[in-house]
Formats: C-alpha cells, sequence, structure tokens
C-alpha cells in the first residue's frame, strides 16, 4: 500500500512539473517581438498565470517530490516566469509611487470629468447607463460600440450635452461611437485611420477656464480569430498616441484599447504620446469581462499628457455590459512634478511599421 502511495505521488509531482513547464513557456512567449494573436493575447492573464504558478510550485513541494535536472530546470523557469510577471504587473500595485500626482482640490475652470465606457451592442439595459451618466456628472462622455437603438435612446442627453458627434455603423458592426461635451468642441471630427467600420473620435475642447485641449477616442479592432494577428489593434493605439505627440495642446487619449496596460503596444504608445496611466500605483482596476471574476482584465484606458494631474480615477458599478465604464476627474495646469515615460530608440520606426502593416493588410482584403 505504501509503494502504490509513493508511486501515486511521484506521478502526480511530474504531472505538476510538466504543467508547470507548460505555463512557463505560455508566460515567457510574449517575450517574442510579434504580431501573432495567440501569443499576444498570453500578454492578458499574467496575474492569474502567476496564481497558479505559485499554487502548482507549492502542491509540487507538498508532494514531497524529489527534482531531478528536469525537475530543478522546471523549477528555475518557473520561479523566473513569476519574476516576469511581477516585472510586468508591479507598477500597479499600491506601494509603488503613482505615476500621475494626485490632486485633493482644482481651480475652477481647470478640472475635467471624463467618462467612457463599452455598452456592449445588444445590451439594452440604457436606463441603467443613463443613470450611471447622471450620478457621474461627466463634462466630457465617449460612448463606444453604439447603433441606431443606442443612438435613439443617447438622445435624452442631448439636454444636458450642448456638443454632440456621432458615427453609427450602416450594417453590424461592434464599432459605432458617440462623444458628448458639456465643454465647447472645436472641429470635432470622425478620422478613420483603418476603414469606415472603426472610427476615432478626434477634437480639441475648450475648458471653462480658456485653455484649450485635445481628446482622442478610439475602439481598436480586436483579432476576432486567434489565426489573426495584433496589427490592425497595435496600429490604431499607435496611431492615436502619434497624433498625440503631434499636438501643441496636452491632449487625452482614451477608450477600449482591447489592450492591457502593460502591453508591449500599450507602453510603446504611452513613450510615443508623452502619456501617463493613472492605474500606476494606484491598482489594476479591471473591466473586462463583467461576466467573469477569474478571467478579467483592464482594456478601458484613459491616459494623459502631464500636464493634468488626477483628483479621482474608478471604476462604475456594471450597467449590463461586459465592460465597467471608466470615470476619472483630471486637473489641467497645476505644474506637478510628474514625468511621462521617455522614448525609447526604435519606438517610432516600431509604430510607422506596424501602422504599414494594417493598412498592407486592409489592402489585401479589399483585394
Amino acid at each position: 500500500m505504501g509503494d502504490r502511495k509513493s508511486i501515486y505521488r511521484r506521478v502526480a509531482a511530474g504531472t505538476v512539473l510538466w504543467l508547470l513547464v507548460a505555463l512557463t513557456t505560455a508566460s515567457l512567449l510574449p517575450l517574442i517581438e510579434t504580431n501573432i494573436w495567440w501569443i499576444r493575447f498570453l500578454d492578458f492573464p499574467r496575474l492569474q498565470f502567476a496564481l497558479v504558478t505559485i499554487v502548482l510550485m507549492a502542491l509540487y513541494f507538498g508532494l514531497r517530490g524529489h527534482p531531478g535536472r528536469f525537475g530543478w530546470v522546471a523549477i528555475f523557469g518557473a520561479a523566473a516566469a513569476l519574476g516576469y510577471h511581477a516585472y510586468k504587473l508591479h507598477p500597479y500595485n499600491r506601494l509603488v509611487e503613482p505615476a500621475v500626482v494626485a490632486q485633493p482640490d482644482c481651480p475652477e475652470g481647470s478640472a475635467l470629468r471624463v467618462m467612457i465606457a463599452n455598452v456592449k451592442r445588444g445590451n439594452e439595459r440604457a436606463e441603467l447607463f443613463l443613470d450611471q451618466v447622471a450620478v457621474t456628472e461627466p463634462d466630457l462622455l465617449l460612448v463606444m460600440e453604439t447603433d441606431a437603438w443606442w443612438d435613439e435612446r443617447l438622445s435624452i442627453l442631448d439636454k444636458d450635452f450642448r456638443y454632440r458627434i456621432q458615427s453609427i455603423p450602416d450594417d453590424h458592426s461592434f464599432y459605432g461611437m458617440h462623444l458628448f461635451s458639456k465643454l465647447e468642441l472645436t472641429s470635432p471630427e470622425f478620422r478613420f485611420f483603418f476603414g469606415a467600420d472603426t472610427p476615432t473620435a478626434v477634437a480639441h475642447l475648450r475648458l471653462s477656464g480658456g485653455e484649450i485641449i485635445g481628446f482622442i477616442g478610439l475602439h481598436p479592432r480586436p483579432p476576432l480569430a486567434f489565426s489573426q494577428t495584433s496589427a490592425m489593434r497595435d496600429a490604431h493605439v499607435l496611431q492615436g498616441a502619434l497624433l498625440a505627440r503631434e499636438w501643441d495642446a496636452p491632449t487625452i487619449l482614451a477608450g477600449d484599447f482591447n489592450a492591457v496596460p502593460w502591453e508591449r503596444a500599450t507602453r510603446r504608445a504611452m513613450r510615443i504620446g508623452g502619456l501617463l496611466d493613472p492605474r500606476v500605483g494606484r491598482g489594476l482596476f479591471p473591466t473586462y469581462d463583467t461576466g467573469s471574476y477569474l478571467f478579467s482584465w483592464p482594456l478601458d484606458q484613459i491616459l494623459f499628457q502631464p500636464q493634468f494631474t488626477l483628483h479621482d480615477f474608478r471604476t462604475l458599478p456594471d450597467f449590463g455590459s461586459d465592460h465597467l465604464a471608466v470615470a476619472a476627474t483630471l486637473c489641467h495646469g497645476r505644474g506637478a512634478a510628474q514625468h511621462a515615460p521617455e522614448l525609447l530608440a526604435g519606438d517610432l520606426a516600431e509604430a510607422e511599421a506596424s501602422i504599414k502593416a494594417a493598412r498592407h493588410s486592409i489592402s489585401s482584403l479589399d483585394n
């Protein structure tokens, strides 16, 4: 009987080692500079991978495994993967100094409350969303995945927002977009960088104190299958960052990026656009998927240049979408000592390469 238990223990320990090898491989594959979507997607569940790795390592030693050469390689590989997860995720724990200075108060005329929400086309709980807007009282509201049905329901907001633009798809696309503002919008428009079904809201607005700021709202298309590439999504985010880099006015880049903030493309966009992430030093604030407690990631971003400080950043309660809405109250022009991440050699070239690849893929589809 004892021999049988010993055999079972050895088999279980060996199985755990192989699971650690598989998990370590999945964890480190995104180190490869590639647009292959199934590899890029492995960047999303870093927290989940880290937790499962810890459990498996504890289980292995709990089984009193006796690692040989293969076992030690698997264990050290798993430890390296844990270190990589910690490196990627550590900026988002509350022990780290926040990237954005907290601003307890803001002079009248310099505050701006921004709210973004992917309402999920097909979600018909508009009253819950409109209640959130009423409670949050944003000055600037970006609504994504809208259609004709949502356009009709959102029309009630016209009484509170003097300025509005919308792009509503003619077909069954998921990329309708509405932008509402209580503040004056200067030459607001939608630009279509990568196809007519993925609008980007572009505008300047005048704060009540008179300062002009920029806003870029985007919702890039994610790969629809693991066999596709991430080029289109990456290029859309990077194109927004390049536009923010070109503008003289301090700019906000916001939307459902379909990308996590620690991902390579997002970090590159922040360096190119000189953008700060309010999550750094404050927490992950996951926004998708509201239907899952295990697999949830921060896909909805409000990034901004260092001329803004932060009074408040939060996710809002579930309103029936698969995304949580995000709200941030910013303060313009307080001159705080905060610095955006520095541009690295190759960032601009990589961005141009991504944009070129995305445009090539559009041309291939058109032909």
